[in-house]
């Protein structure tokens, strides 16, 4: 492995281990519940009084390079959540996310979020709408949203055991369609590891690893 590759995958390394050096109380607030390795986001947000971690090593056939990433986010009430993201090189983005309805306030039991987010560097804003809904034996998301054109995402996930779950995904957009999937483990109520991978226009494909925690 090359030098520059190995500094990329230090911090990842280092990330998956201090969670697990740490001790989190038990105050009963469920397990992680996080973004990645999805392109979808869920209705949901974090829990209040918790800083959530979600960072990623990602490949691309087309450019032959890997980028490290790091997903950053907080709630400041039960309804809205803060978020910040950034590669370390050319994206870099804030935003906030607002719970609009639980599943359980619906007649369908479907959950809806609204979201925001700001590429800083490109000044590009994405206006998402996310609704989730939850069934016996999977669990399926669907988002609409714009940044300089309209997109959609579809999403069918399954819990294989309690701590495994794979997801299949789609994305459109005027220019790009691409297919996602992935595993998630979670070993700990607070840190989720993941794999994922796709292709874009059946042209392109990618792979990632990430870990996922947070903290109290």
């Amino acid at each position: 492995m090359n030098s520059d590759f190995m500094r990329k995958l230090f911090p990842l390394i280092l990330c998956v281990l201090l969670p697990l050096l740490g001790n989190a109380q038990e105050d009963g607030k469920g397990i992680i519940d996080a973004q990645r390795p999805t392109l979808t986001e869920s209705y949901s947000i974090v829990v209040p009084n918790l800083l959530q971690f979600e960072n990623g090593l990602d490949y691309f056939d087309d450019i032959s390079d890997a980028s490290f990433n790091t997903f950053l986010r907080g709630s400041v009430t039960k309804r809205i959540e803060l978020r910040a993201s950034t590669d370390y090189k050319a994206l870099n983005t804030v935003g906030a996310k607002f719970v609009v309805m639980n599943p359980d306030k619906t007649a369908f039991g479907i959950g809806t979020s609204f979201i925001y987010n700001r590429d800083l560097v490109n000044n590009v804003n994405d206006f998402r709408l996310a609704m989730s809904r939850s069934f016996e034996k999977f669990f399926i998301t669907y988002n609409i949203g714009h940044i300089e054109n309209f997109y959609n995402i579809f999403l069918v996930g399954t819990a294989i055991s309690d701590q495994f779950n794979y997801f299949i995904e789609y994305y459109n957009d005027k220019f790009l369609n691409r297919v996602h999937t992935g595993l998630t483990w979670i070993p700990h109520r607070d840190i989720q590891l993941d794999i994922n991978g796709g292709w874009m226009d059946s042209e392109t494909w990618y792979a990632g690893l990430g870990v996922s925690f947070r903290i109290r």
